[in-house]
């Protein structure tokens, strides 16, 4: 049997060299968080500063036709992470909760055209795409609505933002 040059095989040796597997890969896996922490943070400010430009919404009509001659009531048009809210997307998921106390008529009036609770929870750019609609596409006979789309782990995942429409003329 001939020896390499390398250390000399033992048990101790084994242990060194499993340590030093673990090791590279856990650094390997530290840097691919750091890449998806600095990725999010990336996101999260172009969420923050988004702005409409007519190109983007040019773009969003386009998609809103295709959906639209597709069928479908909805559009999606982004999603991010709960934790983007300020309340991690609690507000969205009681948004369609009854009130503990019922409202009188006139404050009844009063919030059928106020803007939903949840809004002043979202990045800022949402903001700019909820007041377009509002001025926009609203009375156009458009809709506009927020949800968490998904429960990892049973906490908020994904929040999604939905232009919506009626299924025929009848439901205008």
């Amino acid at each position: 049997m001939t020896e390499s040059s390398s250390a000399p095989f033992s048990v101790a040796s084994l242990f060194a060299e499993r340590e030093a597997h673990r090791r590279q890969e856990q650094e390997a896996a530290e840097q691919v968080a750091r890449r998806k922490n600095e990725e999010m943070a990336q996101f999260r400010q172009r969420l923050e500063n988004f702005q409409l430009t007519d190109e983007i919404l040019q773009a969003g009509q386009l998609r809103i036709r295709r959906a639209f001659e597709r069928g479908e009531e909805e559009l999606m048009f982004t999603s991010f992470p709960s934790d983007f809210c300020t309340d991690s997307g609690r507000a969205i998921i009681n948004a369609g909760a009854p009130p503990i106390v019922e409202p009188t008529d006139e404050e009844k009036e009063k919030l059928k055209d106020a803007d939903p609770e949840w809004l002043a929870t979202l990045p800022q750019g949402a903001r700019v795409v909820y007041d377009y609609w509002k001025q926009h596409l609203k009375p156009a006979g458009f809709g506009f609505s927020a949800r968490i789309l998904n429960f990892p782990g049973g906490k908020p995942g994904d929040v999604g933002m939905f232009f919506t429409w009626p299924k025929n003329q009848l439901d205008l």
